[in-house]
Order: C-alpha cells, then structure tokens, then sequence
C-alpha cells in the first residue's frame, strides 16, 4: 500500500511540473536536436529490474517508430546470471498510444511476447537438473512515462499487465536415474514492484512537430 502512495504521489508531481512548461516544448533542454525527418526513430535499451544485482545482467535492446497516431516499439530482452538461472532471452512489441505530450509524455498500450528461459543445476554427473520454459505468448497493456530530457534522449519508466501462456519441459537425474516431465501454465502478471521496466530511448531522427 505505501509503495503504491509513493507511486501516485510520485506521477502526480511529474505530471505537475510537465503543466509548468509552456505549450510546444518537446524537452526539457533544448539542445541537441535529432536529424529532423518524416518519422520518429530511436533506439532502446532497458532493463527489467530495479536492483542492478553483479552476479546478475537484465536488459534489452530494441527500436522505436513513429507511426500517424502510435509508437511501434520492438525490443529483445536477455538475462543472463552465474547461479542457477543461467540464460533467457524474449523479443516481444509494444504499440504506444501518447496521452500527454511534451517533456514528460504519458502512454498506454497493448503489448505481445515470446521467448525461452533455460535453467540448470549441476551437482555432479549423476545429480543435476535441467530445464526448458518456452514462453509462447505473453499478450496484455502497458502504461508508463517517458521523459524527455533532450529531443534525441528521452528515459522511460512503465509497468506491464500481461496474461501468460507457457509450457516447461524438464529433466532430473538422481543417482544416475533420469526422469523427464512436462507442464503447461498460465498466469496473470502484474508488472508491479521491482519487476517494473526502464531504460533509455536516442533518437537518430524525429518528425518535425
């Protein structure tokens, strides 16, 4: 509950200081223009978790376009960890719909991915475990802030409530004696937390506005 106060408390007051900037100003700094074009083009990089932990990497790479009435963002995520979860990868796509333009910009969406997570754990060669979740579709809406700090640079902030739909294949050997499983699963993800996504957008080219 007090993390969801601080939220709100934390929107309204951006929301706040984007009314005090006067009509028709695109950023915060006005310096460092992009190559002025007939759409907007940019590219990401996120991550998808707060905590920067070292033995950890979570990110992303991805592309932004600027459609007539939307943003077409197309991005793939990797996370990669020394431990037990040792690599996963998704590519997946946001279509962003602007609420609120200007310096502090204000989005919602329908978004879609897919993609694979492997993990494995390796006591010795007759104790291990090992598996495969396929991710095969994982659809819902997005909401987040994007904010403008120069026209070519912009950070952005959003949460993700998406339904999942998966299947896990797995293998476990104990003693030398190998048994193999499979699980099909769906959730309700809330994108809430320390799960929230944020990252980074420069823009090669922007449409003229």
């Amino acid at each position: 509950m007090a993390a969801a106060k601080r939220s709100i408390v934390l929107v309204l007051l951006i929301l706040g200081c984007a009314a005090a900037f006067p009509a028709g100003r695109t950023s915060l700094f006005m310096a460092g223009k992009p190559a002025a074009g007939p759409l907007d083009l940019g590219v990401i990089f996120n991550t998808n978790d707060l905590l920067l932990e070292p033995e950890s990497y979570q990110g992303g790479l991805g592309v932004k376009i600027g459609l007539d009435q939307f943003m077409l963002r197309a991005m793939a995520d990797i996370v990669l960890n020394t431990g037990f979860n040792p690599f996963s990868l998704s590519v997946g796509a946001v279509l962003e719909k602007r609420l609120l333009p200007g310096p502090v910009s204000m989005y919602w969406g329908p978004s879609a991915r897919m993609g694979f997570t492997f993990l494995t754990n390796r006591i010795d060669a007759n104790d291990w475990f090992r598996s495969i979740d396929w991710e095969i579709l994982t659809t819902g809406l997005v909401g987040g802030i994007e904010l403008f700090i120069f026209d070519f640079l912009s950070v952005f902030a959003e949460y993700n409530l998406a339904v999942n739909l998966g299947v896990s294949f797995n293998r476990v050997s104990v003693a030398g004696s190998v048994s193999s499983s499979h699980k099909f699963s769906y959730n309700l993800d809330l994108g809430l937390g320390n799960s929230a996504k944020f990252g980074i957008v420069v823009y090669i080219m922007r449409k003229k506005r």
